[in-house]
C-alpha cells in the first residue's frame, strides 16, 4: 500500500461534497423511508416531503409519490408521479447505452448512497401497470391500453436491459485500481462464506417477467372486447403458471368467445389482491481481523445491502365459495433480480472496503499513529453505511378470482370472516376488476375499475 497524497486529497473533496449532498452517504436513507412507509400504510396524503424529497433523490421519491397517491384515489396526481419517473428512467436507459452505467468515484471511496436511484427492471414493469389501472379508473381506456403495451415491452426487453446494465457495471469497478488484487480475493471470499438474508425465491420466472402484468394485459383486452389479444396473453400467463385453476379457466373463456366471434352475454368481474408488504433492504455488515490486511490499520470492514421478506396481510380472500389465489409472488420476482446483482453490488462494496483500508493505511504513514490512523478510522465509520434504497410500495404477492356478475353486490371477506368489501356498484352490463391492496389486516384501499 503505497503512500499517496492524491488519495487523500480525494478524500477531503469526498467528504466536502457528501456533506453539500445533505450527508447521505453518512446516515443512508433509512429514516426517511421509513417514515415514507408509515405515510402509506396510513394513507397521509400530504405530499409535501415527497415533493422535498423529489429534488435530492428524483427518481426514487417519484415513484413514492406515485404510489401514495394511488393509495389515496387520487390518480392524475398519481400518473403525473409516474410520468416523472418513466422521463427519468428513460435517461439512465440512454446512458446506459451511450456510456455504460457504471458507479462514480465516490461510489468506491464513500459508498453509493451519494448516487442518484437506479432503478429496477421489476419497478419499471410496475410503473406501467400501475399507470394502465390508474388510466382505467379514470375510464381512459385508450391510454390504459398505451401502458399496458409498454409494461409487456419492458417485459420483452427486461433481459437485454439487465444484462447491459451488468456489464456495464462489471467493467466500470474492473477499472479501479483495486480491482481483483490479492486483498479483493480474499476479503470476497470470506464475505460470501458469512452473507446472510433471505436470498431463494419460493418461484422463478422466465427471464424477470412479472405474470401479474401479463395476466392484467389479458383483462384489460378481454374487457376491451379484444378476446385474439386476451386468449394470448392469458395463455401466455398459463405457460408461467401451468396448473394454475383461474388461469386456465380465463384462457377457455377468452379462448371461446375469441373462436364463437360473439360477445359474451355473461358479465364477470375479477378481483386482484396485492397482500402484504413487500421484502425490504436491510445491512449485512461483516468487520474483519485487522491483521488480515496489514498491522497499520486499526480495523476494517463492509457493509453490503440484503434482503429480508416481511408479513402478509390476509392469507387469501373469499367471494362466496371462491378464493383468490397467487398469480405473483412479487417476494421472488425482487430476490430473483437482487441474487443477479449481488456480485457486482458485493464487487464494489469490497472495493470500497479496500480503498478505505488503503487510506488508512496512507493516512498513518503520512500523519502517524494518533492522527492519520485514527482519522482515518473514523471517516470509515463515518461512511460505512449501506445503500438500502428501493421503493418499498410493492407487496409480497398479488392474488386473483372471478366472480360473475348477475345485478347482486359483491361481498369481499377475510378468511375470519370479516367484511373487505361490499361493492354495490357494478352493472351486470360491463366486465370489471376490484382492486384490493391491503399492506396489513384492517387497512385496505379499494379501486373499483367498469368501463362507463
Amino acid at each position: 500500500m503505497a503512500c499517496c497524497y492524491q488519495q487523500i486529497k480525494i478524500i477531503l473533496l469526498t467528504s466536502l461534497i457528501t456533506l453539500l449532498s445533505g450527508c447521505s452517504a453518512f446516515v443512508g436513507h433509512k429514516e426517511t423511508l421509513d417514515e415514507y412507509e408509515q405515510q402509506l400504510i396510513n394513507t397521509d396524503c400530504s405530499f409535501t416531503n415527497i415533493n422535498s424529497q423529489i429534488k435530492s433523490d428524483p427518481l426514487l421519491w417519484s415513484l413514492n409519490g406515485g404510489a401514495l397517491a394511488r393509495n389515496c384515489l387520487q390518480y392524475e396526481k398519481s400518473i403525473t408521479y409516474f410520468d416523472q419517473a418513466e422521463a427519468i428512467i428513460k435517461e439512465q436507459e440512454e446512458a446506459l447505452e451511450l456510456i455504460g452505467m457504471g458507479r462514480s468515484i465516490n461510489s468506491i471511496l464513500v459508498n453509493n448512497n451519494i448516487n442518484d436511484y437506479q432503478s429496477q427492471n421489476y419497478e419499471k414493469i410496475m410503473i406501467n401497470v400501475y399507470k394502465a389501472l390508474n388510466f382505467m379508473s379514470l375510464d381512459d381506456f385508450d391510454n390504459a391500453r398505451v401502458e399496458f403495451h409498454r409494461a409487456l415491452d419492458r417485459q420483452r426487453r427486461a433481459k437485454e436491459y439487465f444484462e447491459d446494465e451488468i456489464l456495464a457495471a462489471t467493467e466500470k469497478l474492473e477499472e479501479s485500481q483495486y480491482a481483483y488484487s490479492s486483498d479483493h480475493l480474499q476479503a470476497e471470499s470470506v464475505v460470501l462464506q458469512n452473507y446472510q438474508g433471505n436470498l431463494t425465491p419460493a418461484v422463478v420466472y422466465p427471464d424477470f417477467v412479472n405474470p401479474l402484468a401479463t395476466y392484467l394485459s389479458a383483462i384489460f383486452f378481454y374487457i376491451e372486447g379484444d378476446y385474439d389479444l386476451a386468449s394470448q396473453y392469458f395463455k401466455e400467463t398459463q405457460s408461467m403458471l401451468p396448473g394454475h385453476a383461474q388461469v386456465t379457466q380465463d384462457y377457455q373463456l377468452a379462448d371461446k368467445a375469441d373462436n364463437s366471434r360473439q360477445k359474451p352475454q355473461q358479465r364477470y368481474v375479477w378481483i386482484v389482491y396485492e397482500n402484504g408488504l413487500g421484502m425490504i433492504k436491510g445491512s449485512f455488515y461483516y468487520s474483519f481481523p485487522s491483521f488480515l490486511f496489514t498491522d497499520k490499520i486499526i480495523a476494517t470492514s463492509i457493509n453490503l445491502p440484503t434482503i429480508y421478506k416481511r408479513s402478509g396481510s390476509y392469507p387469501y380472500l373469499s367471494i362466496g365459495k371462491t378464493k383468490t389465489s397467487e398469480i405473483a409472488n412479487m417476494d421472488s420476482i425482487v430476490q430473483l433480480e437482487f441474487n443477479k446483482r449481488l456480485p457486482a453490488i458485493a464487487a464494489e462494496a469490497i472495493l470500497n472496503m479496500i480503498a478505505k483500508s488503503v487510506i488508512q493505511y496512507t493516512l498513518e504513514e503520512e500523519l502517524g499513529d494518533f492522527g492519520g490512523k485514527w482519522i482515518g478510522f473514523f471517516y470509515q465509520l463515518a461512511t460505512d453505511t449501506t445503500d438500502i434504497r428501493q421503493w418499498r410500495a410493492l407487496p409480497k404477492d398479488f392474488q386473483v378470482s372471478r366472480v360473475a356478475l348477475d345485478g347482486s353486490p359483491i361481498y369481499i371477506y377475510s378468511p375470519q370472516g370479516d367484511m373487505i368489501a361490499n361493492i354495490d356498484t357494478l352493472s351486470p352490463e360491463h366486465d370489471a376488476i376490484i382492486y384490493i391492496r391491503s399492506d396489513r389486516q384492517n387497512h385496505n384501499i379499494i379501486h373499483v375499475i367498469q368501463k362507463q
